[in-house]
């Protein structure tokens, strides 16, 4: 029995833990509208925060590329897409309101932040900082674990980011998830995965593969417009599959 057939059997709801607006649709769009209708779906996104200045040079170059002046911005306008994208998947949303990577500050400004945004921002760069490790320091680490802490006993089905890419705010959200929820299905980081050539590896665990219709999928990613020329700049999506792990004692899906 597939993935799919098993959640709606046993009528098991789904909650996709998004680091980003767009990511549960990138990763997990073809497994929604798979299951939409059918089971109780809910995304939560975490990082859904910006601020209004000053900026690192990395921050102005993201907000460059996706079309608009400022991180409060940006943000106003990738809530209304993804409000678009959900409404078309009648799922239901929950914002945790963290601040994305690119954003988030030290607790204490410095003289030299006022010179420099660089000093002030616990990643300061893309390449070198936010596409690298964890901070330490990073408050997001508590702050989304104290968040996600009411879900843990709840008989749903959890499903978060593998983390391939090393995006720091994946890395975040698939640790806490790993360490809170013992039945946690991984979703492969999508379009990450197909960048690296490498979905992931299973370490024990059953692998799922979905096929999505990717006429169907690309109108629901086209809908995050701030993101789409960025992510494709070929102005297509391309083909690949949905991928995900499971272990193989998830309670959950073994109970009868």
């Amino acid at each position: 029995m597939d993935l799919v057939a098993k959640i709606i059997n046993k009528k098991l709801p789904v909650i996709i833990i998004s680091p980003h607006f767009d990511d549960a649709i990138l990763s997990c769009g073809e497994l929604l509208q798979q299951l939409a209708g059918k089971i109780n779906c809910t995304i939560i996104t975490v990082f859904t925060k910006a601020h209004g200045g000053p900026y690192t040079l990395s921050t102005r170059q993201f907000l460059r590329a996706s079309g608009v002046r400022d991180g409060l911005s940006l943000y106003k306008e990738r809530r209304n897409e993804d409000t678009k994208a959900q409404k078309m998947l009648a799922v239901k949303t929950i914002n945790l309101g963290l601040e994305d990577a690119l954003f988030r500050r030290k607790k204490h400004k410095t003289f030299w932040g006022k010179i420099l945004a660089e000093f002030d921002h616990i990643y300061p760069t893309y390449r070198w900082h936010i596409l690298k490790d964890i901070s330490p320091s990073d408050p997001a680490i508590s702050e989304l674990k104290k968040q996600l802490k009411p879900y843990i006993n709840k008989k749903a089905i959890i499903i978060a980011p593998y983390g391939l890419g090393g995006h720091t705010d994946h890395l975040v959200t698939s640790k806490i998830c790993k360490e809170l929820f013992p039945n946690v299905i991984l979703y492969s980081d999508f379009p990450y995965n197909i960048r690296l050539n490498n979905y992931g590896k299973a370490d024990g665990m059953q692998v799922y593969k979905l096929q999505p219709d990717m006429q169907q999928k690309s109108k629901l990613i086209q809908l995050y417009k701030t993101q789409f020329k960025g992510l494709f700049p070929e102005g297509s999506v391309p083909d690949h599959k949905e991928v995900y792990f499971v272990s193989e004692n998830n309670t959950l899906l073994k109970q009868k």
